[in-house]
């Protein structure tokens, strides 16, 4: 059988397509794997300034702070961007009290000024889900949260069963979304005050 000159160009476009999206996915791996190296030793730093902020207060440390935590969310934004959603991810028993507490974990530098409620009751409840995306998005929920905190604030995060429905509620204490930002919402890089609900 023979091929129409509009079906070869087709075929050739959707080809070019494919090479492309498959480009994009090693770059992508690449980037994400340079992000998490990179973050790492720059999280322990930022660590040590904490503690020379403390001890010994100067206006350098503070540019240097921020100049880093800058860097760490920029790290971190990619790393997000570059990772696959997971679609063919499995589905899994997951305790998301349990999730919620490692999650938390990677916050631990922003305790300092921020106080994180938690409001965890029904902690044996599981549910089933695709684990990674799961964690991904309470993940993003949180580092908003704490985003949109300048200065002290709080956090509560609440974890419960009503009418067997498991609900995790994030809220926080800063500014919320401007309107003038709020067709932002769901767009890389952009910062936003969340509630979720998460049913089993």
């Amino acid at each position: 059988m023979q091929l129409n000159g509009k079906a070869v160009d087709e075929i050739i476009v959707k080809e070019k397509e494919d090479l492309a999206n498959d480009r994009l996915a090693a770059v992508g791996q690449i980037a994400a794997g340079i992000a998490h190296e990179v973050r790492n030793p720059l999280a322990s730093v930022k660590g040590f300034l904490q503690l020379l902020k403390e001890e010994q207060p100067h206006e350098y440390l503070d540019i240097a702070y921020e100049q880093l935590e800058n860097a760490l969310d920029t790290m971190q934004n990619l790393l997000n961007v570059s990772k696959p959603d997971m679609e063919d991810e499995k589905y899994y028993p997951i305790n998301l009290s349990s999730e919620l507490e490692s999650i938390l974990y990677l916050f631990q530098d922003k305790v300092y000024e921020v106080q994180v409620n938690k409001e965890f009751r029904d902690v044996h409840t599981t549910i089933y889900g695709k684990k990674n995306q799961l964690k991904k998005a309470l993940f993003n929920l949180l580092k908003n949260a704490f985003e949109a905190i300048k200065g002290t604030g709080s956090i509560t995060i609440k974890h419960f069963v009503d009418q067997n429905q498991l609900v995790i509620s994030i809220s926080d204490t800063g500014v919320g979304v401007p309107k003038d930002k709020l067709k932002l919402l769901g767009t890389p890089f952009s910062h936003q005050k969340n509630q979720v609900q998460v049913w089993g």
